[in-house]
C-alpha cells in the first residue's frame, strides 16, 4: 500500500474496466468523496495500451487500477503490468482489480504474483453483483489516500453564473456573482453594498454553468476581496440538514463530474489525436506517446 502522504488528490484510472464493471454512476458518486476517477477502456487491446501510455505520460503520479479479468489480445496482464511498472513505477501508483474467486488458492495465487511485482495500491475483489461493489471500491481508494486532505471537489463558475437572494422582509432581492461550488457549499461576490445580517437564507436561486436550482443555505464565512465582499455558504436541505435535496443533488453531482473531468478528458483525446498523426516506423510506442504529449503540452502552454 502506498504511503498516504504521496497520494494527494491524484487522478484514478480504472484500466480495462468498461461501464459494466465501473459504471458512470460510480465515477460520479466518487466525486462526492473528493475522488476524481476515469476509465481507460477500448474495444481493442492495442488502442487501450496506446491510451494507457499516453495517460501515464500526461498525468504522472496518477493511480492505475488494472482489471485483470478482461481478456487481452496477444499479451497477458502480468506481462503488461510488469512493463508498465518498469516504465512508470517511479511516478505512478498501481493496484489490481479482479472478480472474486470461489477458491482461496486462486485468490492467493493472483495476489502473490502481483505482490512480487511490488505494486503499491493493493487489490480490489469485485462481486458479480456489480451494484454492491461501490462501497468496497470507495473504502479501498480512501485507504490508499487518493484524495489526500481534499474533502470536496470544487468547480469554477462561468462568467454569467449568479446567485439571487430573496430578502422577503425588505421586499428586495440581492444579486451575487458565483465564484465556485461543490456538493457542500458555494462562494460568491455580493454585488450590493449591504448584505442583510442573516446567517440563513431560504430559496436562493443558483444559476451556474448551465445549472438552475433553488436551495436554502447558511453563511459560514465572509471577507473582503479585491473585487468585493466574498461570502461562502453551505447548502441546507429544507429540514436544516447540511447538503442538497436529493433531486438537486443528483443534477449538481453530474455537473460537477462533467466540469471537473472535462480538461483531463480533452487532454487525453488531444494527445490520442496527435499520436495517430505520427509515423510508427522504427520508433517505440513510448517514444511516440512522448512526442504526442510534448505537442499537447506545448499547445496548452500557448493558450
Amino acid at each position: 500500500m502506498a504511503d498516504n502522504t504521496d497520494l494527494v488528490g491524484h487522478r484514478v484510472f480504472f484500466v480495462g474496466a468498461d461501464a459494466g464493471i465501473i459504471p458512470d454512476v460510480f465515477l460520479e458518486d466518487l466525486i462526492i468523496y473528493g475522488i476524481e476517477a476515469y476509465r481507460i477502456q477500448e474495444t481493442s487491446t492495442k488502442a487501450m495500451l496506446q491510451k494507457l501510455e499516453l495517460t501515464a505520460q500526461l498525468f504522472p503520479s496518477s493511480v492505475f487500477f488494472f482489471y485483470i479479468d478482461l481478456p487481452l489480445e496477444g499479451t497477458q496482464w502480468s506481462e503488461l503490468i510488469l512493463k508498465f511498472l518498469k516504465n512508470h513505477q517511479a511516478e505512478s501508483h498501481i493496484g489490481i482489480m479482479y472478480n472474486k474467486r470461489s477458491m482461496d488458492s486462486e485468490r492467493l495465487a493472483i495476489e502473490r504474483l502481483y505482490t512480487a511485482m511490488k505494486i503499491d495500491c493493493g487489490f480490489i475483489q469485485l462481486s458479480m453483483r456489480r451494484a454492491q461493489n461501490f462501497p468496497g471500491i470507495l473504502q479501498h481508494l480512501e485507504q490508499c489516500g487518493v484524495r489526500g486532505q481534499r474533502k470536496h471537489v470544487r468547480v469554477q463558475c462561468g462568467p454569467a453564473s449568479t446567485a439571487t437572494f430573496f430578502i422577503r422582509e425588505a421586499g428586495r432581492r440581492i444579486s451575487a456573482t458565483m465564484i465556485d461550488f461543490s456538493m457542500n457549499h458555494f462562494s460568491c461576490i455580493i454585488n450590493e453594498d449591504i448584505m442583510p445580517p442573516y446567517d440563513t437564507h431560504e430559496d436562493v436561486l443558483i444559476q451556474a454553468n448551465g445549472l438552475r436550482f433553488r436551495t436554502d443555505c447558511k453563511k459560514i464565512m465572509e471577507r473582503d476581496s479585491e473585487v468585493g465582499k466574498l461570502y461562502v455558504f453551505v447548502f441546507l436541505q429544507k429540514d436544516g440538514t447540511t447538503g442538497l435535496d436529493d433531486d438537486t443533488r443528483f443534477r449538481v453531482q453530474s455537473k460537477i463530474y462533467e466540469l471537473s473531468t472535462e480538461e483531463t478528458k480533452n487532454l487525453q483525446q488531444e494527445a490520442y489525436s496527435e499520436f495517430l498523426k505520427r509515423k510508427r516506423e522504427g520508433i517505440t510506442l513510448e517514444a511516440l506517446c512522448s512526442q504526442a504529449v510534448q505537442e499537447v503540452r506545448l499547445h496548452k502552454d500557448k493558450h
